[in-house]
């Protein structure tokens, strides 16, 4: 797998959803941009072609090259940066799917006090996961994460107060039991650690937090509902 030119796509693309073939040509060759396109196609990346020699790429597209990237042993925190905050839930949602977890994204709410809104949801019956997702780099985040372990425990409280009116929109009417869990997701490449019992995992991690999932749920903060 050719990282530089992933890198590139992925650089190339951020601002806009085409890929320039020429632009990527003037950076290498065209055997090797060719090559790096039917190489991503093996993998079921396939892009449109565009009148003009290039091709369209979406926010899905996108958010696999950076998983291919990740199981090809780039450099995972340069390849994630080059997505936009949206398109990291997305990459959330795709890890939570291969572990049996029905996705969604964007759940927004209200109450008297304030408003709310939660990046993704990930289902697996009884467990719903609120997550947060937190897209940013660099250090001495540890105290932003930390507030936001806080501040997602009041969401799901939140969440959990407004049940009745929301078991629609979080997709889990006529469940019988329900246990609410909530989870910060950072892209920066780091060790999970717990906050007030709040999972907080770089999404590196992932995959081997959902692996170790119930070694990890005696010490995870949850909320259990039976109706």
């Amino acid at each position: 797998m050719d990282r530089e030119l992933l890198l590139l796509t992925l650089k190339f693309t951020k601002e806009a959803p085409f890929v320039d073939v020429n632009e990527l040509i003037q950076t290498t060759s065209n055997s090797r941009v060719k090559n790096f396109f039917k190489e991503i196609e093996g993998f079921g990346i396939i892009l449109q072609p565009t009148i003009d020699g290039g091709y369209t790429i979406t926010s899905e597209q996108r958010a696999r090259l950076v998983i291919l990237g990740a199981l090809n042993g780039f450099d995972f925190e340069k390849i994630i940066k080059e997505l936009t905050w949206q398109e990291f839930e997305l990459l959330t949602t795709f890890v939570g799917d291969e572990f049996g977890y029905a996705a969604s994204t964007g759940l927004n709410f209200s109450t008297e006090e304030r408003k709310y809104q939660i990046d993704v949801i990930l289902r697996n019956k009884p467990y719903v996961l609120l997550i947060d997702c937190k897209h940013f780099g660099g250090t001495g985040k540890q105290s932003v994460l930390r507030n936001a372990a806080t501040e997602q425990i009041q969401r799901v409280e939140a969440v959990v107060a407004h049940l009745e009116k929301l078991q629609s929109k979080l997709r889990i009417r006529n469940w019988k039991k329900i246990v609410f869990i909530p989870l910060v997701i950072t892209w920066l490449d780091d060790e999970v650690f717990f906050y007030e019992q709040v999972p907080v995992v770089p999404f590196s991690k992932l995959r081997s937090f959902f692996q170790n999932f119930y070694l990890y749920i005696e010490d995870i903060f949850q909320i259990v509902i039976n109706i």
